[in-house]
């Protein structure tokens, strides 16, 4: 309790500090040294404190599916960075920024985003942009390549049933939910399109927005998933169309 009692006057010493309304003991005048002393002690506490946020915003990325690949992806960072030259990547880019500007009212109202194109057209990087805003403002979401999310699935319910029951929890209940590579997995068995059918219409349900990246077109996905999936999903997902060769042989 003392140790509680320290800190929080500590704190307070601090802040008193640093809005100039602290002053010594009536009578007694601070040495450089002491002054020099606890500025210091005061610095180290705030750098400990700004290290801790850091490494807990670092764990709650990771927590995310974010992973070091993707871990500095931000909006500003692709700004910074330099958009490539092809139309349709700034345009869908700018509607991309728009959606996450707007995460409340869209996750609020269910709506989601299905980015499909080709590979190396950025759909993946402006999903992990989206999703960063929303664990940036404090929000829980999740990212999980579509073949890793049935792998997930099918190897936890034979090796531990309570994880899988959690795992599949989690995708179902997340705020925010990215599948990417819809149309990765192996589709041939009939248990995996029945489960993206159950999530999906899930999560439709429940208002739970999805942004889905696929390199299908809408005539392959049609092809391969069931009209009640593509009717849900349109109806509470933007459509946006990346063309043009991949940048990733492009891009710095």
């Amino acid at each position: 309790m003392d140790k509680i009692f320290q800190d929080i006057l500590l704190r307070v010493q601090q802040t008193a500090m640093q809005n100039g309304t602290m002053n010594p003991p009536d009578g007694e005048e601070l040495d450089a040294q002491t002054l020099a002393e606890r500025d210091a002690r005061w610095a180290a506490i705030k750098k400990e404190e700004e290290d801790q946020r850091r490494r807990e915003h670092a764990k709650a990325v990771e927590h995310a599916g974010i992973f070091a690949r993707y871990a500095h992806i931000t909006f500003d960072a692709i700004e910074q960075r330099g958009l490539p030259k092809n139309p349709s990547i700034c345009a869908n880019y700018a509607i991309a920024k728009d959606y996450a500007a707007h995460l409340k009212e869209n996750l609020r109202q269910g709506i989601g985003l299905i980015l499909a194109g080709g590979y190396g057209t950025m759909k993946t990087t402006l999903a992990v942009a989206i999703l960063r805003a929303q664990v940036d403002r404090g929000g829980s979401g999740l990212i999980v390549p579509m073949c890793s999310l049935i792998d997930h699935l099918y190897t936890l319910r034979t090796l531990n049933r309570e994880a899988w029951a959690q795992f599949e929890e989690r995708i179902r209940q997340t705020p925010l939910l990215v599948i990417d590579d819809l149309g990765g997995e192996n589709t041939e068995q009939s248990w995996v399109l029945a489960k993206v059918d159950s999530i999906l219409t899930d999560r439709y349900n429940r208002l739970r927005p999805t942004i889905i990246t696929t390199n299908l077109t809408r005539d392959e996905l049609a092809g391969t998933y069931s009209g009640r999936i593509l009717d849900r999903l349109k109806s509470t997902a933007r459509l946006l169309v990346f063309q043009g060769a991949s940048e990733r042989g492009v891009m710095k």
